[in-house]
């Protein structure tokens, strides 16, 4: 499962970020099983439930040794309400709050509302342009509330591509974001943030309905 966070990604410079990259320690430890999984097609709405065979790596904590072992990892996600990236540039205080840790770590989606994106693989009536995630790491700077606050201030990096053939096709005004928050899983016997599994199973959910990942998340 990739364990990078997002937050080490400079604001204006452009990233590779492709299944060969991003997603292919994801792909690894995630093997193909249909029965069990909960793995809906995009097509019926972003996801609210994913489920999916993964697989935890040999690992030592303290004088013990366990093996790779194979499990379901679930992931729920408890959708905010959508809101247009116009309104929160002046209304901070529907933002995630910096004060509770509950509120730090979690996933976000830019999409433009009542959408339709050609895809390889048909339509996406999501209209999703981009999934990224949050707080996973130590550094507080990073909590859900300021990446969200650089999405709307046009200072995440995903904004790079808002030149103007896309800024005629899909206004900042006409933009919108959502969130979930999520908690802390362990992971070889130690608590971390859920957020990293998190994204990378609807990224992994949106290219297996699509072949494809959200257009801007494809090139950054």
């Amino acid at each position: 499962m990739p364990t990078e966070d997002d937050e080490e990604i400079e604001y204006g410079k452009w990233y590779v970020h492709t299944a060969d990259t991003a997603l292919a320690e994801a792909n690894k430890l995630c093997p193909v099983d249909e029965e069990g999984n909960i793995w809906p097609h995009w097509g019926e709405g972003r996801p609210t439930k994913l489920r999916r065979l993964v697989m935890e790596p040999q690992f030592t904590l303290g004088n013990v040794s366990y093996q790779d072992r194979y499990f379901y990892e679930t992931v729920e996600y408890l959708w905010s309400g959508t809101y247009l990236l116009s309104v929160l540039k002046d209304k901070y205080h529907l933002l995630p709050s910096a004060r509770y840790k509950s509120q730090w770590s979690g996933v976000y989606r830019i999409f433009s509302p009542n959408t339709n994106i050609g895809r390889s693989c048909g339509q996406d009536s999501t209209g999703t342009l981009y999934v990224g995630k949050a707080g996973t790491a130590v550094k507080n700077w990073s909590i859900l509330r300021n990446r969200i606050q650089a999405i709307v201030n046009e200072r995440h990096h995903a904004t790079n591509n808002w030149n103007h053939p896309i800024r005629q096709r899909f206004p900042w005004s006409s933009l919108a974001i959502e969130w979930a928050y999520t908690g802390e899983k362990l992971h070889q016997g130690k608590p971390i943030p859920e957020a990293g599994i998190a994204e990378s199973f609807l990224l992994l959910s949106y290219r297996d309905s699509f072949g494809e990942l959200p257009p801007w998340n494809e090139k950054i």
